[in-house]
């Protein structure tokens, strides 16, 4: 389970920070002044690399932005580190030279100049221990300033979601960046989300539609109803107030584009790539020896993730949670053998 909690928040961290009006809110919200003019905006690209790998798997997911700088258009980067098991590790800067000489050691390789890089770690834990940050050199005891050019020096951005209140997140002006940090912080916090549910979903109705923003709700959904152990009543309630918070039109284009392209993507100890006896075509028009029957009324992937939670439940009540039929969801079962 708790592995499966880390994916959770690795999961909607990605979906949130690979949002281009969500970084570019970041940076206007919590970079330096000094940094943030002479960031060019209109470069800002999110790339496809990783630079994760090895021990730095243990401690960080990461998503990077590439971007031009000043005058001179100097290409930067961007990186989001996400703290993924809720610890502060003694000596951070230790897996932050690590992270930076991934980078560069693969400058190195595709003969490309060196890149600066902004590392940012974004940080939130579910018993509010708080992250200090301390200086690189702070962790030197005995030296002067003879010994200091002998200690590498370079600096991160950290947010600490654990330091933020409600009140201080919702002051900002920054869109869906407010309701992906409120979900980062709350969303695994039962009492909040059951007293607070419309709270996560602020700004909604004031953010402008894109391809990416129905996905970006569902994956605030799933996050919300995996880490919290609530109800029937309670997550009918939640699905339904998603249902009627987050704009209609969104919610019938995922509908259409998952009947038509949906692969069965969410994770239940990997992708649902369909087996029973072959896989299934990856369009939830569904082909199981033909086309899966009945309208779907709600994704596929929050019956998935409601049986993730509560595999004892029966067919009909799941089917009722979800607003879809007792046969789709007898099917996505069979699918991941419950």
């Amino acid at each position: 389970m708790e592995e499966q909690n880390l994916n959770l928040h690795d999961d909607f961290f990605k979906v949130a920070f690979s949002r281009l009006d969500v970084i570019q809110d970041y940076i206007t919200q919590f970079l330096d002044k000094k940094l943030v003019k002479n960031i060019d905006f209109q470069s800002l690209t999110l790339t496809n690399n990783s630079y994760t790998t090895g021990e730095l798997k243990d401690y960080f997911a990461d998503i990077v932005w590439d971007s031009a700088y000043g005058t001179s258009k100097t290409p930067i980067k961007i990186t989001f580190l996400f703290e993924h098991k809720s610890f502060v590790p003694k000596y951070p800067h230790l897996q932050l030279l690590r992270y930076l000489l991934e980078i560069w050691e693969d400058c190195e390789k595709n003969k490309k100049p060196l890149t600066p890089i902004i590392p940012i770690i974004v940080y939130h834990n579910k018993n509010d221990r708080h992250w200090k940050y301390k200086p690189f050199t702070s962790y030197f005891k005995g030296i002067d300033a003879n010994l200091e050019p002998f200690i590498p020096t370079f600096d991160y951005q950290l947010t600490d979601l654990t330091t933020m209140s409600e009140e201080q997140i919702l002051a900002m002006q920054a869109g869906l960046l407010i309701n992906s940090l409120l979900t980062l912080q709350f969303g695994s916090k039962k009492n909040f989300v059951v007293e607070k549910i419309n709270t996560l979903l602020v700004n909604v109705k004031n953010v402008q539609e894109d391809e990416h923003f129905h996905t970006f709700f569902f994956a605030q959904l799933v996050y919300i109803l995996k880490n919290n152990e609530l109800s029937p009543e309670k997550v009918t309630s939640i699905i339904h107030n998603f249902k009627n918070t987050v704009k209609m039109n969104a919610y019938d284009s995922l509908l259409r584009k998952e009947r038509k392209e949906a692969k069965f993507e969410g994770r239940q100890e990997g992708k649902l790539e369909g087996r029973q006896e072959g896989k299934l075509e990856g369009k939830l028009e569904g082909r199981q020896e033909g086309k899966l029957e009945g309208k779907l009324e709600l994704s596929i992937q929050v019956i998935k993730n409601i049986l993730a939670e509560f595999p004892q439940w029966d067919n009909e009540k799941i089917a009722n949670l979800a607003n879809s039929t007792v046969e789709m969801v007898k099917k996505v079962r069979a699918e991941i053998n419950l």
